[in-house]
């Protein structure tokens, strides 16, 4: 990555002071909402509002300009009138601010005209070394930075390993609600708007590169330059998984790309074939995407794409194991030697526990265990989907009753580093409780139907293909 590259994005990210150009006190204006998102996201180094008509900006002083402030400014959070932008970019120049992010709208989304504006300011600034996110965005969150300008209270997300790079900002709010509702955390996210100097591909390759990014998801209009998008994401995949919905597959959606963010939909089949041979995995469903972010951001890699499924319901069973074979995983049926093992630990009316493995009838939540552990140790499985069997916790449970339950979770939760396999769990009646925190805090997948677990699996055992390979 060019140098002067690395270092805007490293001041974008990771700023010791952020000026917020277009700061305002007026709840109406998106300056406003910028400042808020920047206190309530907690950011804790210096923070200088910009606006002349200003004293202060939500109780922090403000000046009138760039050039006005005192210290040096790592970041830049444009959020003015589109014909002010030039004079901006420049005092940001004069001032030798290292990055910026422009929130402004009205650039090559209008059309030639604001291409050419576009085009021109885009240059002047990259010779100049400031690198700028946007136009046309929402900005970025940075868990590493206290950088906010995407998310408000109730959304605010936790830290945690997956990095998010989107062609549309409001993007950003279903996957924080995702992470939230699954509980796994948040690296960055960016709204990369029209790129007009910051583009999807030098994104990806400084997540690439970032030791804080374990994964990184992509909504993609268009990549522009496929040999450069080819060369990175190769680079990238050997190190950690990329994961990528793309738009613009249908006239009637590269027509809304045109006019949400000036993007090109490109050729779909050259896409896809450059995703497979850089070992992208492409999603069709967009939610989806982010089962599988989850999975690959905390569970032991499989060695193949054998499966073993196991619940103390029938339905799970059996549509967990025709989702995983509809996405190519296999369940090998268990050893003789095994399925004797396992019948130790069942009634003797017991379903065969062949694989999946029915546990209706199992002695016990004891034996439970041990039927989870017993399959997980044999070689020829790769990875588990099962349902926890704990019980329910409720007024009429005895202390002694729910500390079994949570000695049990416990010990559910240490079969990944336990047998270096993934597990990932599924109830819809268990979205909540001690137990299922215990169960977050580990890192362990759980989702509320047997079809997004066999999803979450696929995720896994993809990329240890790609890595495998």
């Amino acid at each position: 990555m060019d140098s002067r590259m690395k270092e805007s994005l490293e001041a974008i990210f990771k700023p010791r002071s952020v000026a917020i150009v277009g700061a305002s006190n007026n709840p109406r204006r998106w300056g406003n909402e910028t400042m808020r998102n920047m206190l309530t996201g907690r950011y804790r180094h210096k923070l200088y509002p910009i606006n002349p008509s200003e004293d202060e900006v939500l109780g922090v002083k403000c000046y009138p300009s760039l050039s006005n402030v005192p210290g040096k400014i790592d970041l830049a959070i444009i959020v003015i009138n589109a014909s002010l932008v030039p004079e901006v970019i420049q005092e940001c120049i004069d001032k030798k601010v290292k990055g910026g992010v422009v929130i402004t709208a009205g650039f090559a989304e209008l059309g030639s005209e604001g291409a050419k504006f576009q085009r021109k300011l885009a240059q002047e600034s990259k010779q100049a070394g400031f690198n700028f996110i946007g136009p046309n965005c929402l900005g970025i969150w940075s868990s590493e930075g206290n950088v906010n300008t995407v998310y408000w209270d109730e959304i605010l997300p936790l830290k945690g390993p997956v990095s998010f790079i989107s062609q549309s900002g409001t993007l950003g709010e279903y996957f924080a609600k995702t992470a939230k509702k699954f509980g796994f955390g948040i690296s960055k996210f960016v709204s990369c708007g029209n790129q007009a100097c910051v583009n999807f591909i030098d994104l990806l390759e400084y997540f690439g590169d970032d030791p804080e990014t374990k994964v990184i998801a992509g909504y993609v209009e268009d990549v522009g330059d496929g040999r450069r998008f080819l060369e990175v994401a190769s680079a990238v995949t050997a190190k950690k998984p990329i994961l990528i919905y793309k738009a613009g597959s249908t006239e009637a959606a590269a027509r809304a790309a045109r006019s949400h963010t000036a993007a090109i939909a490109g050729n779909l089949e050259f896409f896809d074939a450059a995703c497979r041979q850089a070992g992208v995995i492409r999603w069709q469903n967009f939610l989806e995407m982010f089962y599988m972010a989850e999975a690959l951001g905390y569970q032991p890699l499989p060695r193949g794409n054998r499966v073993a499924v196991m619940s103390s319901g029938g339905g799970f069973c059996v549509t967990a194991a025709e989702a995983c074979t509809q996405l190519g995983l296999e369940l090998p049926e268990m050893t003789a030697e095994v399925q004797t093992l396992l019948r130790e630990q069942m009634q003797s009316f017991a379903p065969p526990p062949v694989n999946p493995i029915d546990c209706i009838a199992r002695k016990g939540r004891d034996a439970y265990i041990k039927i989870i552990e017993i399959v997980a140790s044999q070689d020829y499985i790769d990875g588990l989907i099962a349902t926890p069997g704990l019980g329910r916790f409720d007024r009429a449970s005895s202390a002694k009753n729910m500390i079994k339950h949570l000695n049990y979770a416990e010990t559910i939760a240490a079969v990944p580093k336990k047998f270096n396999k993934p597990i990932i769990l599924g109830d819809e009646n268990r979205f909540s409780g001690p137990a299922y925190e215990i169960f977050k805090r580990n890192h362990i997948p759980f989702f509320d139907n047997p079809m997004d677990c066999a999803k979450a699996m696929y995720g896994l055992m993809k990329y240890g293909e790609i890595r495998n390979r």
